[in-house]
């Protein structure tokens, strides 16, 4: 099995028509054609059938495409990487990261990476779900997010580092502040602004439906962590954050957590890695900051004022 066997039977699944994919990979179709009959003689299996819609894999080809997209990154990212070493480089390092990690932690992380040395290093922001299936395709190698109670991949390992403490935050002159033993019913009638990620939007119905009572009504839901504070702070939203997320507009009293029921909510944070991932000496080095980074913050959290 050749990588332009790979590469081509991935063009095909990925336009759907054989024509279409052989402009893709720069061959004529009858080559194609080819090509694929040489592949499903090699794994013993045939890959695609056409139906009406187009060319589909079957569920052998369903299974060996993940494995082709895996194997066409990695060819693809092994010639990046002995170019960035060519060039003086110590090597080439592409890792996931939580929106809500953007500006804590991480940052350390990478400035301990980079003082060891020359890193190519590519930081890609995005949400656990989004991060996981790149990780997969080996687009990163490795992934700091928070934990979600989403079913993870058998192929893939988690390493918890960090407790995450997560409140109903208000901005400091919403009709609820101050008051103690809120009750979900108050909160319910309330403006919700939440992270638009599976995870989210299940704990948010599981949160109230455990007392039999609906999700609210008025929910705003964005990926946009930027947005969902400005949205508590100045337009009289609540939302359910990470206290290190709010924590600049809570010292300077823009925002308060509620005396929520159920809260903090306590959620985990850690590294995600591929177990097929090959050890390799500069993502040993970020991944031993990031551990010592995540141990600084455990034992100097920012203190959320008593409710």
């Amino acid at each position: 099995m050749e990588l332009r066997h790979l590469r081509h039977f991935a063009a095909v699944v990925e336009s759907g028509n054989l024509s279409r994919a052989a402009e893709t990979v720069f061959i004529s179709q009858p080559a194609l054609t080819r090509s694929i009959k040489n592949l499903e003689e090699l794994v013993g299996a045939p890959l695609l059938e056409r139906q009406p819609r187009g060319v589909v894999p079957t569920p052998a080809g369903d299974a060996l495409y993940r494995y082709a997209r895996l194997m066409l990154t990695e060819a693809q990212r092994a010639r990046a990487e002995v170019q960035a070493v060519a060039g003086g480089a110590r090597g080439q390092l592409a890792i996931g990261i939580a929106a809500m990690f953007a500006d804590h932690i991480v940052d350390r992380a990478v400035a301990a990476c980079a003082a060891s040395g020359d890193v190519a290093l590519t930081i890609t922001q995005g949400f656990v779900e989004e991060l996981v299936e790149a990780l997969r395709d080996g687009k990163l190698d490795a992934i700091f997010s928070n934990l979600s109670n989403m079913a993870l991949p058998e192929d893939v390992t988690v390493e918890p580092l960090l407790d995450i403490h997560a409140y109903v935050f208000a901005s400091r002159d919403h009709p609820l502040q101050g008051r103690a033993g809120l009750t979900k019913p108050e909160l319910i009638a309330q403006k919700w602004a939440i992270v638009d990620q599976p995870h989210m939007r299940d704990f948010l119905d599981q949160y109230f439906s455990v007392d039999g009572l609906a999700t609210p009504s008025f929910v705003v839901r964005t990926n946009s962590l930027n947005l969902i504070k400005s949205l508590i702070a100045n337009a009289g939203f609540i939302g359910i954050l990470p206290e290190h997320v709010v924590g600049r507009l809570a010292e300077a009293g823009d925002v308060a957590a509620l005396d929520a029921p159920g809260c903090p909510v306590i959620r985990r944070a850690g590294l995600i890695t591929r177990k097929s991932m090959p050890s390799r000496p500069v993502l040993d080095t970020f991944t031993a900051a990031l551990r010592s980074a995540c141990q600084s913050d455990a034992s100097s959290a920012w203190e959320l004022p008593d409710l």
